[in-house]
């Protein structure tokens, strides 16, 4: 537990003096919104500080995004943060930090015994270790995070006194997390990781500084399932009459294809429907029945192509 007390104080230093200047990818329109997170009243010594994002348009599931962050002044520190909304990306978040920050937290050697994984053992940095607990985790983990800073921010409040700038902000973003996405919704967080998902997103970022009123970006971004190359064929020709043992056995599904490139695991949905004057049948099941049918395949998930459909027979 000490060990990770200091890993985490290392780090607040070393965010809450760094400022930030991330890279990051899609295809968004810029909004800005009102001040949401710092609430102390404008005074003389307060700055308000305005962030900008924007992103590149028409992004497509596979291809590279690239995100701009803008700040006036350009010194405004602050953390940034990409939230998937919608579609395959709903529950995805990602903290960006600036390169330089990055450098610094792989400068800093740990002791290999705390890597998770044998493999990455060897040179293993506070980055790393970093990417080891928030990687994959729930949006909460922020909260906790906080929480441990904020248990020993009085002994450093002295030499360190933007640390609770630090720690206020990183409570502003699960804040933002959690404005966004509902309370109850599982999500999944990363550090530095690019969305690819199809589906929207939402980017914000929070300043760091009590003397900033934060009147920060948020831009609505929209990645767009990937049709491009891609089609759709079915696994097995359908026999034009096959009795019901057949049907049992027979491969009903389809398979996805990216410029030549079977797509394992798409999200493919089927209808099975009866044909006119046969018994009545509506189902995502193959029937196995006699009877006269129709089969239509639908692609979703992160790939789009036309239907297929196709018409067969089952008899006893």
């Amino acid at each position: 537990m000490q060990s990770k007390r200091i890993i985490s104080l290392v780090l607040a230093v070393v965010l809450a003096c760094t400022a930030a200047s991330p890279a990051f990818a899609a295809a968004s329109k810029t909004v800005t919104f009102p001040i949401l997170w710092n609430q102390q009243q404008l005074g003389e010594e307060n700055v308000v500080a305005t962030i900008k994002i924007t992103a590149a348009k028409n992004a497509v599931y596979g291809s590279p995004l690239d995100l701009t962050i803008t700040a006036d002044p350009a010194d405004t520190q602050y953390i940034a943060v990409v939230i998937g909304t919608g579609g395959e990306a709903k529950g995805f978040v990602t903290l960006i930090l600036p390169e330089k920050v990055r450098i610094l937290l792989e400068l800093i050697p740990l002791p290999a015994s705390m890597s998770a994984s044998v493999e990455r053992a060897a040179n293993f940095n506070l980055y790393q270790y970093l990417k080891q607990l928030i990687d994959g985790s729930d949006a909460d983990v922020l909260l906790r995070v906080a929480e441990e800073l904020t248990s020993v921010m009085d002994v450093l409040q002295y030499y360190m006194p933007s640390l609770g700038d630090f720690v206020t902000s990183m409570k502003q973003v699960l804040k933002l997390i959690r404005w966004v996405l509902p309370d109850n919704m599982a999500t999944r967080i990363y550090l530095d990781e690019q969305p690819t998902d199809s589906g929207t997103y939402m980017a914000g970022a929070v300043t760091l500084g009590d003397d900033q009123l934060n009147t920060a970006g948020l831009a609505s971004i929209k990645v767009a399932r990937k049709s491009e190359g891609v089609r759709m064929y079915w696994t097995e020709q359908t026999p034009e009459v096959m009795t019901v043992e057949q049907a049992k056995a027979f491969n009903f599904s389809a398979v996805t294809e990216d410029n030549g490139t079977i797509v394992e695991n798409s999200k493919v949905s089927y209808v099975y429907k009866n044909k006119p004057g046969t018994p009545k049948y509506n189902s995502s099941v193959p029937p196995t029945e006699p009877g006269e049918y129709s089969q239509t395949a639908e692609l979703g998930g992160n790939y789009k192509a036309d239907n297929i459909a196709r018409s067969f027979k089952i008899v006893a």
